[in-house]
């Protein structure tokens, strides 16, 4: 096989390397694809989600991701609501009368403690 080189001259050197590279280039491409019918069913299942992945327009693939964002948020937010306690009711006047048992703290100051108690228990659902 002759051809010309880059000098101009008829070469069958340049016809061999022409080839070579040509030939190995073809191989490389045969040997990145992996058969289907050697593929797993869960390696089947993962190249299909891929590949409807990759045919997405990318108005398609923003709102699929930001679907599947959100749906994360909220099966994490149930969780957290799932394992999280109910916060203890309080009895403010049990415990402003239990507050008023120790020494040295008055009515004036126990009506300042029960306003505070009431402030800030009384929002978050309890008494």
């Amino acid at each position: 096989m002759w051809s010309r080189n880059n000098e101009g001259y008829s070469d069958y050197t340049a016809g061999l390397a022409i080839s070579r590279v040509s030939r190995e280039e073809r191989k490389e491409q045969r040997m990145s694809k992996k058969r289907s019918c050697r593929r797993s069913d869960n390696e089947s299942v993962i190249h299909d989600k891929a590949v409807k992945i990759r045919k997405m327009t990318d108005e398609q693939l923003v709102h699929y991701i930001e679907d599947r964002v959100e749906k994360a948020r909220s099966e994490g937010f149930n969780k957290g609501k799932a394992h999280s306690k109910p916060a203890p009711s309080v009895n403010i006047t049990a415990l402003v009368e239990e507050i008023g048992m120790v020494k040295g703290i008055g009515t004036g100051k126990l009506a300042d403690i029960k306003a505070i108690l009431e402030k800030r228990l009384v929002g978050n659902g309890n008494g």
